[in-house]
């Protein structure tokens, strides 16, 4: 398994994106491309400050003390990802650099 793949699946948040994502492509984590898996983890640190979105309401503590933990700490876990393995293309996106 690539080493992307490995650090994706090391996050909880990434590893519960790619048993949808697997199911529904029928493909296995290291067939998806690097930028595919960086995509979507730009889209999943999203889905953390989208207001209506249950990751958000978990991050706020809406659903305890717990949940906020968890929640942060994926945020925690899904910036160091990108800072690792996004490509220095100027593509990154400039909402995630200023949370």
């Amino acid at each position: 398994m690539r080493a992307i793949t490995k650090a994706a699946l090391a996050i909880p948040e990434m590893e519960y994106a790619f048993e949808i994502i697997c199911a529904d492509s029928r493909k296995e984590p290291d067939e998806f491309t690097d930028q595919e898996i960086v995509d979507e983890a730009e889209y999943r640190l999203s889905c953390f400050f989208e207001s209506g979105h249950d990751n958000d309401d978990a991050r706020r503590g809406e659903f305890g003390k717990e949940e906020k933990a968890a929640a942060l700490k994926n945020v925690r876990m899904i910036k160091a990802f990108l800072k690792k393995y996004k490509t220095a293309d100027g593509r990154y996106s400039s909402w995630v650099k200023n949370i």
